[in-house]
């Protein structure tokens, strides 16, 4: 109902948030972004670092809680005597880095995308959940 009186822009993003929630859930994109996070921690060294790019809170949420705990669901890593975490991943920024406004001039995709840099840690990853 209130759709029919919208503006045309309006229109075009929640159309735009629709079709984007469709192809995430189809595509299976969460779970395949959590088997590839989980998976990190097993393929790089102690001292090897990640880049992930992410095009969309939900997908940047998990890549911040995996490099925060190191596990992608958010649980709170055990800590040391001194409250260190025990993780697998230190994060190497505390915020995102994301597209300079020059960098969204020439490329406007850019707009959306944060990158998150952490490197691993000698701390054993996390089980996944089917591994429990």
């Amino acid at each position: 109902r209130e759709a029919a009186g919208a503006p045309p822009k309006e229109l075009t993003k929640r159309a735009a948030r629709v079709f984007q929630a469709l192809r995430i859930q189809v595509n299976r994109e969460m779970d395949e972004l959590d088997a590839i996070l989980v998976g990190a921690a097993r393929l790089v060294k102690p001292g090897g670092r990640i880049a992930v790019m992410s095009y969309h809170s939900l997908e940047d949420r998990k890549v911040k809680r995996l490099l925060r705990s190191g596990d992608v669901y958010g649980d709170a890593p055990a800590k040391d005597t001194y409250g260190n975490p025990l993780a697998p991943w230190r994060p190497l920024t505390r915020q995102p880095l994301c597209a300079s406004q020059e960098e969204v001039e020439v490329n406007p995709r850019a707009r959306s995308v944060r990158l998150r840099v952490g490197e691993r840690t000698e701390f054993p990853p996390i089980p996944a959940s089917d591994e429990v």
